[in-house]
């Protein structure tokens, strides 16, 4: 008589051995295996260098963290993430597997695997390119991919974070000689490609989302961005100008008491912020930064005058970042004796040291204030916010550009839509101009011996310093938050005072919007015009449809409407056209205007009914044989 088992698995019929099992994740193999390698190289590489050997010790790393920062370890944990990337990377977009190998690349350019010097400079110099070209490549994709699955959308804005941590440990190590945070910078790129190709899945099965709708992600992504280029912008400006560069700026003694000691510390602190962002090196790396993606646009835009615009706006941030810190700062990037003798006023307009009333410059400011209102008559406020300022090329690349959204989906954005004046972009215009125009008359403090303040020590000290933040905290500040107050936010909320100035200026000026014919208007259903304007003027498409034209002071004259409308029915007149319109009599059918007045397609759809054709008399029929 046969036997019966007690076991399940034995039965014919049962689930295979070992069935009940949770199956091992990839993802926890690969962690596994990843730290059954690293740990124990770290503590022998660690061990070797505390015995004595010469076996890969930097000059300088604590023995405890000797073993990360050695070069075999990094060139090992480089390795490691390029082959996540290829391997299990299978998942991710293209994009983000070149974000993952550019981690790689990072880890391989510790500034430990050299003793300082060139080589070091030189590490720097090609970690600091790299970190912008992933920034570049970033801003693209966003561009590029209007949607983009959850999970993409997080290692997006958390990848900078990673390159944040690289940077300050670069700076951090190269100011001060502490590797602490520089040895966690190696092990979070690790990790940060661990995270970003385990578990990837493949593109069918991923939920994909708007990334306007997530303004918290771009806010991440732009914040550690920003923070990222300003600690390498540091680095550079101190491994180029060396330890004179530090001269300049205006530092208070640490002593006192503990609350004097923060006061002084936070004072030291802001004045080191402001220093590096009006600094050389950190501007040239903005401008490799944003310059791209202008150029980027300038070649997919389809309109000649617009090509040449952003070319210029290029080439002013490019002198800007030449010439002004070459006079203005302890960083310069070309040393002339002739550019010394150029008064420069900069961001400031001459509201600060003296305002006006200082030596040898009170000429120089008057033509400035008059330069700029002759522009903003000729030309609109696109002379100044749209070509000379540094915000054009930061917010007119082709990633930042598509930001235009939050305009209207931000809660603070939609407070300063439209040409109207709003209660809160005069108070915030009257606040700016208000409180620049104060420190200016602060400053005449030191012009009047009862009263001067610690021998003038307050305005040298401490009231440039609100002038600086001012131009240079404040208004990053508010381009990392783009998502939550809108794109161009300097000109939407009349924060910026020189677009407050030229306002009035552009007003009675040349400049205004136009189009060919109000019927298209009229019948236009898609308000592409209103849609690409970056300062948020959605009332355009009603003064089109009635006037034909469109004039406001908060217009900058970016010129995204004009491409953005879909028959080509808009253009900007200034004085160019006007000078066309006068002088050119032999074009009676365009008379000056962009396209000659050529009746547009949908004008010929709308238009009347032709009449109709007469019918033809019938043809009688003639008899056989009858001659024709």
């Amino acid at each position: 008589m046969p036997t019966s088992t007690s076991s399940e698995g034995s039965s014919p019929g049962g689930p295979p051995p070992g069935a009940g099992r949770p199956a091992v994740p990839r993802w926890a193999l690969w962690v596994t295996g990843l730290a059954a390698l690293d740990v124990p190289l770290a503590v022998v590489l660690t061990l070797v260098r505390a015995g004595g050997g010469g076996l890969a010790a930097p000059a300088g790393v604590p023995g405890a963290l000797s073993g990360v920062l050695s070069p075999l370890f990094l060139l090992v944990v480089a390795t490691e993430i390029v082959g996540l990337a290829l391997v299990q990377g299978g998942g991710l977009p293209a994009y983000l597997r070149a974000l993952v190998v550019a981690q790689a690349a990072l880890v391989a350019l510790t500034p430990t695997l050299v003793h300082g010097g060139a080589a070091g400079l030189a590490l720097t110099v090609a970690g600091s390119g790299l970190v912008a070209a992933m920034l570049v490549v970033s801003l693209q994709y966003l561009h590029r991919n209007k949607q983009v699955a959850r999970r993409d959308l997080a290692i997006l804005s958390l990848w900078p974070l990673a390159a944040l941590l690289t940077a300050m440990g670069w700076f951090l190590w190269g100011f001060e000689g502490s590797a602490w945070v520089l040895a966690g910078s190696v092990i979070v790129q690790l990790a940060f490609a661990a995270v970003a190709t385990l578990g990837a899945r493949p593109e069918p099965t991923r939920e994909r989302v708007a990334w306007l709708l997530r303004p918290f992600s771009i806010f991440l992504f732009l914040l550690f961005a920003f923070l990222g280029e300003f600690f390498l912008g540091a680095l550079l400006d101190y491994q180029i100008a060396g330890p004179t560069f530090l001269q300049y700026i205006p530092f208070v003694p640490h002593s006192g008491a503990t609350l004097t000691g923060v006061g002084t510390a936070l004072y030291d602190g802001l004045w080191f912020g402001a220093a590096i962002m009006a600094s050389a090196w950190f501007l040239v790396l903005l401008g490799f930064t944003m310059g791209p993606l202008v150029a980027f646009k300038a070649y997919e835009t389809r309109e000649r005058p617009q090509k040449i615009r952003l070319g210029l706006t290029i080439a002013a941030f490019a002198l800007a970042a030449i010439y002004v810190p070459s006079v203005a700062s302890s960083t310069p990037l070309i040393q002339a004796k002739w550019l010394a003798a150029v008064p420069l006023i900069g961001w400031g307009f001459g509201l600060r040291s003296g305002g006006p009333f200082q030596s040898g410059i009170f000429l120089a400011i008057v033509l400035m204030y008059v330069l700029v209102g002759v522009l903003s008559v000729l030309f609109g406020r696109k002379a100044i916010c749209s070509v000379m300022c540094g915000a054009a090329l930061m917010y007119q690349g082709t990633g930042m550009t598509e930001m235009r959204g939050f305009n209207q989906s931000s809660r603070v954005g939609k407070y300063f839509l439209g040409s109207r004046l709003s209660t809160a972009y005069l108070v915030t215009s009257g606040v700016a101009l208000v409180s620049l125009f104060a420190i200016s008359a602060l400053s005449l403090l030191r012009w009047v011996p009862p009263v001067q303040v610690a021998n003038g020590a307050l305005d040298v000290a401490a009231l440039p310093l609100p002038v600086e933040l001012y131009f240079g905290g404040v208004w990053f500040a508010m381009f990392v938050t783009t998502p939550f107050i809108g794109s161009y936010s300097c000109a939407t909320t009349g924060f910026c005072h020189w677009g407050a100035l030229s306002a009035p200026f552009a007003k009675v000026g040349f400049f205004r919007l136009k189009v060919k014919d109000k019927k298209v208007c009229q019948a236009c259903t898609t308000f592409d015009c209103a849609k690409a304007c970056p300062v948020g003027l959605v009332d355009m498409p009603l003064y089109f449809r009635t006037k034909g034209e469109y004039r406001s002071s908060k217009c900058c004259g970016v010129g995204d409407c004009v491409g953005a409308c879909p028959y080509g029915n808009m253009y900007h007149q200034d004085v160019r056209f006007w000078l066309l319109r006068r002088f050119r009599r032999d074009d009676p059918r365009g008379n000056g205007i962009p396209g000659g007045g050529t009746p547009l397609p949908m004008v010929r759809s709308v238009a009347a009914t032709p009449p109709a054709v007469p019918a033809r008399p019938p043809i009688e029929a003639k008899a056989e044989g009858t001659p024709a």
